[in-house]
């Protein structure tokens, strides 16, 4: 079987997985033990290089990553979940990452965990991750970030004195998210199911242990008795990947 190609976005650091979505991706791939490879891109680049293969844009005119370009079939497919999608149906296993009649409810569940997990903390996190782009692309992604917050400056769009506040709302969010989790008495959140809904929280992990500080890793690594810790290295454990 011939590697399929994933295209990710790039950070300062060469070769370092961070993006949450391509995560997902990832762990997709890894779960299903799937051989691939890493085509690196950078923010500037991305509509031009997803353009070049033939890619289709995520959601309307704005192309993103994850895409992956699959040999073997000759397949270009775009968004993490309709990725999860294709693998599951393209390469059927025992082990599906969308278990049969949870589409629906991961697709919600997806939706859930952004408007209550973090988005009251956006401003915040895109403020932090600032710091990972490559000095090539900052320009660009500055610019289009500011534009997105409907902002001028990164200070307006996260003062300094209203950080300790988005941090708090963002425990918030996470404390409500480790209630779901309570409830599921299992490992995951479908009790004793793994699937995508799981990778789903362990990629936004991911981009947290990147570009949060060496002080907020550890506040976030300690909430909930170290649920979040625990389950991406459980994820990365059942994926055989590291991030």
């Amino acid at each position: 079987m011939k590697p399929i190609i994933l295209y990710d976005l790039a950070s300062k650091q060469t070769g370092l997985p961070w993006v949450p979505n391509p995560a997902k991706t990832r762990f997709c791939l890894g779960y299903k033990g799937l051989p691939f490879e890493t085509v690196w891109i950078q923010n500037k680049d991305l509509e031009s290089t997803l353009k070049s293969i033939g890619a289709q844009p995520s959601s309307g005119t704005s192309y993103t990553v994850p895409v992956i370009q699959d040999p073997n079939t000759g397949a270009i497919v775009t968004d993490s979940l309709v990725i999860a999608e294709y693998l599951d149906k393209t390469y059927p296993s025992a082990k599906p990452i969308i278990p049969d009649g949870t589409a629906a409810l991961i697709k919600g569940f997806e939706a859930g965990f952004r408007t209550i997990g973090y988005s009251a903390a956006m401003s915040f996190l895109d403020w932090a991750q600032l710091d990972w782009i490559p000095e090539t692309s900052k320009e660009y992604f500055t610019r289009k970030r500011l534009t997105t917050h409907g902002k001028q400056t990164w200070e307006e769009l996260s003062p300094s004195d209203k950080r300790p506040g988005q941090w708090a709302s963002f425990k918030r969010g996470m404390d409500a998210i480790d209630g779901w989790y309570q409830q599921s008495n299992g490992r995951w959140i479908m009790g004793d199911t793994f699937s995508y809904a799981d990778m789903v929280i362990a990629s936004r992990l991911v981009w947290f242990n990147v570009i949060f500080d060496e002080v907020q890793k550890e506040e976030l690594n300690s909430w909930n008795d170290g649920r979040w810790a625990k389950l991406l290295a459980d994820v990365n454990q059942v994926c055989h990947m590291s991030l």
